[in-house]
């Protein structure tokens, strides 16, 4: 039996499928040697299979790849609103109802800064799609205030029939901000459903409408002078190089003052005005998914997050802001700023106030439109703004947001 095991071992071990090329055995020593390769010094005696050496190979390339894709799977995000939202273990099964006044949200880190090259890729991107036909108001409910408010929001119709219109009550609005977020980005819902200043929540509301669905959002007390479909087209009409797809975003001015000759520090104070160059977000006109109301939507829930853990009862129903408190923490104050820093970031650089200054007709940085004063705030006595024959549209500052 020993002997049968030894020939059936040999007889294996002498198969050259089995057989390692670099092992000789005592029968192959009867066999006349196969020339060797002269010597070539330490490589001779590296002996490596080929099979071997291409995996090899591709194994440290597979390697170098990964680490050149690391900083950008860094930026992955997920399905949530914010890259850097409630964490999915918390929302993937959340159910579609309003949340409990009470409820505290898991930790949100603070918004991921995106570099230049990612800016301008995702404008890239944003720039194959088209403005949305949509027309969006809010109003407390279907009843409008007064028949001047109606005759107003009928030249959105007349002048737009294209456009999809509709006008979010605070009932339906409610219910749009659920369907769209609570599954995401629960604290938003919170948020929006428990201000108790609703002007918080009017503000947050049309962050989330251009965000989400895009189009035009334009406060109930507007009034359309031409059509919106030829808005840009006339804006960038004497802009060289820029055509019509290349605008996401459309941002009125609604404060350029920078001469303090004509306008000293004491007026600003009075006008409750907080700086020079200031733009207007009674109306928003975007594609969906735009950087800026990202940011925007972020840096409102972390403002608002950071004070209510300065209350006494760390509740959101202790918040109480003043006025010039609700224009910097969800109102054009904040609403500036986080343009500007976009801006400078998509630009590559710190882009002065003075190049916002003194826009005739419109003015592109990146992927976003700047009209000047006249277009979208006809009228007022401050920023050589025009009369309502330059306008887009007018606003007519009926304050409906101390209501």
């Amino acid at each position: 039996m020993a002997d049968l095991r030894r020939d059936i071992f040999r007889g294996i071990y002498s198969n050259p499928i089995y057989r390692s090329p670099y092992v000789t055995d005592k029968d192959a020593t009867q066999k006349s040697p196969t020339p060797s390769a002269p010597s070539t010094g330490w490589l001779s005696c590296i002996r490596i299979p080929r099979r071997h050496a291409i995996i090899g190979f591709l194994n440290v390339v597979l390697f170098f790849v990964f680490i050149w894709h690391l900083p950008l799977l860094r930026t992955i995000h997920s399905r949530s609103f914010l890259p850097s939202g409630v964490s999915t273990s918390h929302t993937r099964h959340l159910p579609q109802a309003p949340l409990d006044p009470d409820f505290t949200p898991s930790i949100i880190s603070p918004a991921t800064k995106k570099s230049r090259r990612q800016l301008l890729s995702l404008a890239k991107e944003l720039s194959k799609t088209q403005f949305p036909k949509k027309i969006w108001q809010t109003w407390k409910t279907i009843m409008l205030p007064d028949a001047e408010t109606f005759e107003r929001r009928q030249t959105w119709h007349a002048l737009n029939p294209d456009h999809e219109y509709e006008l979010l009550t605070d009932k339906t609005a409610l219910q749009y901000v659920i369907q769209n977020f609570n599954s995401t980005d629960p604290y938003i819902v919170h948020l929006y459903k428990n201000f108790p200043q609703r002007i918080l929540a009017a503000d947050l509301l049309r962050y989330l409408i251009a965000y989400k669905s895009g189009g035009l959002y334009s406060d109930i007390d507007t009034e359309c002078k031409r059509p919106i479909e030829n808005w840009v087209c006339q804006a960038i009409g004497n802009l060289p190089d820029v055509k019509k797809p290349d605008v996401n975003i459309v941002v009125g001015m609604e404060l350029d003052i920078l001469d303090k000759s004509q306008y000293p520090d004491e007026w600003l104070s009075e006008a409750g005005f907080s700086q020079r160059i200031q733009f207007l977000q009674w109306t928003i006109y975007a594609k969906p998914g735009h950087e800026i109301l990202r940011r925007m939507i972020t840096s409102i829930q972390e403002a608002v997050r950071s004070d209510i853990e300065k209350t006494d009862t760390k509740s959101i129903s202790a918040l109480k802001y003043k006025d010039k408190q609700i224009l910097d923490t969800t109102g054009p104050f904040r609403y500036t700023q986080t343009i500007l820093e976009y801006v400078n970031d998509i630009m590559g650089r710190k882009v002065k106030l003075e190049e916002f200054s003194g826009i005739k007709e419109g003015k592109v940085f990146g992927d976003v439109l700047f009209l000047p004063v006249n277009r979208w705030s006809p009228g007022v006595g401050h920023s050589n703004a025009g009369e309502d024959e330059t306008a887009f549209m007018a606003h007519h500052f009926k304050s409906t947001w101390r209501d």
